[in-house]
């Protein structure tokens, strides 16, 4: 499935990056998901409306689950709309640029198509 948004860029990801703490050290289990690979998946299910199975299984992207526990507790604790007005604040000040969302309607709203009308 192609989607409009692209992963974060090295320059957007030097302004957001000093917000994120530096992951604890695991002594057993799988080890801690990239700060970068997280803030991408969740961006790319809140730009782009796709659902967390959608994700992409690449290295620029975190695990579907490792994204939606990590979205519900930035949402929990308020550091998601931080996060999401930092970003704002990037664009406002054009340091950076982000794709623009793409638009979508729901099905019950969606534009009529033209009917024939034959004489």
């Amino acid at each position: 499935m192609e989607t409009a948004f692209q992963p974060l860029t090295d320059e957007q990801w030097l302004h957001l990056e000093p917000f994120f703490p530096n992951p604890p050290k695991r002594s057993r289990g799988k080890p801690h998901a990239a700060w970068r690979a997280v803030l991408n998946s969740i961006l790319l299910v809140l730009l782009t409306k796709v659902k967390w199975s959608a994700i992409p299984v690449t290295p620029d992207y975190a695990a579907k689950s490792v994204s939606h526990r990590w979205f519900a507790i930035w949402d929990k604790s308020g550091f998601l709309h931080e996060i999401l007005a930092k970003v704002n604040g990037l664009i406002q000040e054009a340091k950076v640029s982000f794709p623009p969302r793409r638009k979508r309607f729901p099905k019950s709203k969606l534009p009529a198509a033209p009917v024939a009308v034959s004489a």
